[in-house]
């Protein structure tokens, strides 16, 4: 849901390495009523060893600058232009030094000016999804991409700033921003707060609305919930889910890196983290599951993303790393570890294909479901065999080795390698190069496997098929291999080199019963499509789509399922059930209760305890009428086993608006079932996975259970 926000719209222009971070004494007057501001800002700039005659800001055009003021000796030159680019419209304060004179050891210039504010999520570009509120959306949300303060332009999008917030608003206002508040009062009406933030930052964040605010301590962490209306139970529950969460990370990670941490309300349903606090929507921050599955991930940015922060030429890490250490860990500590790897590598299958895969270096932040499946999911799956390869030890070494060093500094693949490097004594050049540089993923085929008793023990042979086009890859692989004798599989790692055929030996004590490789789903591969159960995520991954609609039925209820059509991309082909005809390589997407085509599913979904009856559908044994409910069942295709078709069937038109936004987020699942209008999820079920490619069976038996694997730690959070 959540992604680290890097507003990512800062112009580039030529300068030199700074000495130390500039900073911002910023004293900043809204007026919400006619989203009006006057801003005075005294910037303090550290020249160091610059060769350039001139420093240049960008400040929103909509200011007026009333004056710039160089408090230095000397023929200062200000130059104020249109900048020639950018969206949004910015102009570009340009100060040239005097002639013949070295830059001081410090710069300060006061800038004040006047004139409306730009709301860098209301205003620029288009809202996060979702659907209007039905509450009035009063909040304000300024950062770097606002330009509400002048921006220091540099090449590489690597200078940091350190800045006091002086907030002046209507009493009713509370502002929220990085760093430590210092105090808030009320004087004869408006509210005056004060924020400080010594920490090095990549952009200032000013966020403001009607908040109530509620707060607790963490030893010498100040903790904050900010809600848009009174809720001391909801704020309780963050509160002390907080102190949790940032105590399991300080014993994973290191010290938390930031004075304070808070939970912000947004009318616009946002999941973004912010050095120091987290921004989310109002409907999303009363999911009762997102204090335990997004609010942890949002903790864990304070470490990655925005304690160490992605350097843009070098690759955006912190998402996938945040991923594993939060989204994966919690699961693996439950014993479902390999349970979400598998989900990870459906999702990589469904949405990801030869026209949009990229290396995971050129992944700045997720834009659609393939750039999640490989920025997030991708890099969960590389991070977990990098972790076998060297052991958990050593691997979490080197990240609390990673955040020490690298704390409030830029830092890519590059350097994150360096550090597991030195931590292990091992060269990664070409485990990186094949993982992070180069896109693709291994097709494994368990071609055939022999054995032979061998000097009182069994050689087994095992000849393995990387059936991918190139690139081929090198590979720890795990082989588990059951026994006469033993319940328990006997695992082993093997290497596996980088050809498209090779013969792998391994020696046993009892004689062989069935091989499996990967056991417990650890590597980064693309699933054989017979391995993969289908789900609804395939079909929407799908390059094409064919759309069957009912000859008959209610008008509102046509119309519903047409509006679901037309959100379908790419757009789907469309048909009637009776002039159907089978299209190649596409996912095929069925709509209504009496749908001809669809008849042609009913034998695979009872195959999977799925029974459709006159008054109801019974789905793995529970009943559900057909009277207020949703169905959404999706199988395999019947005319092509590789490719997906999903029936949605619905009672009431209402609730389409409802399946339309949520179904995308259930991509895991081949059966869901919502009742009302709402629509509220009452069941979701997945259907049985296979090993269909990967495993050679001797001799008949249980072999679906594996012995549980320890976790990366022995420690939960309370």
């Amino acid at each position: 849901m959540c992604v680290c926000f890097f507003s990512g719209t800062f112009q580039k222009a030529e300068a030199a390495p700074w000495a130390r971070p500039a900073h911002h004494e910023l004293e900043v007057t809204l007026n919400p009523a006619d989203h009006s501001a006057q801003i005075a800002d005294l910037v303090t700039l550290y020249p160091g060893d610059r060769k350039e005659s001139t420093i240049s800001f960008l400040l929103h055009a909509n200011y007026k600058t009333v004056e710039t003021e160089i408090p230095h000796s000397g023929n200062w030159h200000v130059e104020i232009t249109p900048a020639k680019s950018g969206n949004p419209s910015l102009q570009q304060i340009t100060v040239h030094k005097p002639e013949n004179q070295t830059w001081p050891d410090f710069l300060q210039i006061k800038f004040r000016y006047h004139g409306k504010y730009t709301d860098a999520l209301r205003e620029n570009g288009e809202p996060p999804p979702g659907p209007p509120e039905e509450e009035e959306d009063h909040g304000i949300f300024l950062s770097g991409a606002s330009y509400f303060y002048p921006v220091v332009v540099d090449k590489d999008g690597t200078s940091l700033i350190t800045y006091s917030l002086s907030a002046n608003l209507p009493s009713e206002w509370k502002v929220v921003s990085q760093g430590k508040r210092i105090r808030e009062t009320t004087v004869n009406g408006p509210r005056h707060t004060f924020w400080q933030c010594d920490d090095p930052m990549q952009e200032i964040f000013l966020i403001a609305d009607h908040f109530e605010e509620y707060s607790d301590q963490y030893e010498d962490v100040k903790l904050y919930v900010f809600l848009r209306k009174k809720e001391s139970k909801l704020a309780r529950k963050y509160l002390e889910a907080a102190k949790s969460y940032i105590a399991f990370y300080e014993q994973l990670i290191g010290a938390y890196p930031f004075v304070k941490f808070a939970v912000v309300e947004n009318a616009l349903q946002t999941g973004y983290g912010m050095p120091s606090f987290t921004l989310l929507g109002s409907r999303i921050i009363r999911f009762p599951f997102i204090l335990h599955t997004s609010y942890p991930h949002e903790i864990l940015h304070n470490w990655w993303g925005n304690g160490v922060y992605v350097d843009r030429h070098g690759g955006n890490w912190s998402e996938g790393l945040t991923a594993y250490l939060s989204d994966h860990l919690f699961p693996e500590l439950d014993g479902n570890g390999d349970r979400t790897r598998f989900q990870e590598l459906m999702k990589y299958a469904s949405y990801v294909n030869a026209d949009n895969d990229f290396p995971l270096e050129q992944f700045e932040g997720r834009t659609d479901m393939a750039s999640q499946a490989i920025g997030y999911g991708k890099l969960v799956m590389v991070l977990n065999m990098l972790r076998l390869e060297l052991g958990d030890k050593v691997f979490l070494k080197a990240l609390s080795e990673f955040f020490i060093t690298q704390k409030f500094r830029h830092a890519g693949f590059d350097t994150l390698r360096g550090h597991f490097e030195a931590a292990s004594g091992k060269k990664l050049e070409v485990f990186f190069r094949q993982w992070v540089r180069a896109k693709g993923a291994p097709e494994l085929e368990l071609a055939d496997a022999t054995y032979e008793n061998f000097q009182n023990e069994y050689r087994l042979t095992l000849n393995l098929l990387q059936k991918q086009k190139r690139p081929l890859f090198n590979l720890t692989l795990p082989v588990a291999v059951w026994m006469e004798g033993s319940d328990k599989p006997h695992i082993q790692n093997l290497k596996l080199d980088s050809k498209f055929s090779q013969t792998l030996r391994l020696f046993v004590k009892g004689e062989p019963r069935a091989v499996l490789l990967d056991p417990y789903t650890d590597l980064f591969r693309k699933l054989d499509p017979r391995e993969a159960p289908t789900s609804i995520g395939q079909s929407y991954g799908a390059p094409a789509a064919v759309a069957v609609l009912p000859t008959g039925g209610p008008q509102p209820l046509l119309q519903a399922y047409s509006r679901f059509i037309q959100t379908l991309s790419p757009p789907a082909r469309l048909f009637d059930d009776t002039t159907y005809l089978p299209a190649p390589k596409a996912a095929l997407w069925l709509f209504g209760k009496d749908n001809i085509v669809a008849r042609s599913l009913i034998p695979a979904l009872k195959q999977l305890e799925v029974t459709i009856e006159k008054d109801q559908v019974t789905v793995e044994g529970k009943p559900f009428a057909w009277k207020d409910h949703s169905f959404v069942f999706t199988v395999p295709h019947p005319h092509d086993p590789t490719r997906s078709a999903t029936w949605i069937i619905t009672d009431d038109p209402k609730s389409m608006p409802g399946l339309i936004r949520k179904l995308p987020h259930y991509g895991k699942y081949g059966a869901l079932v919502f009742k009302e209008e709402a629509p509220t999820n009452v069941h979701k079920g997945t259907w049985p996975a296979q090993r269909t490619g990967l495993m050679k069976i001797f001799k008949e038996g249980n072999y679906h259970t594996l012995p549980k694997r320890p976790p990366l730690v022995n420690f939960k959070p309370k």
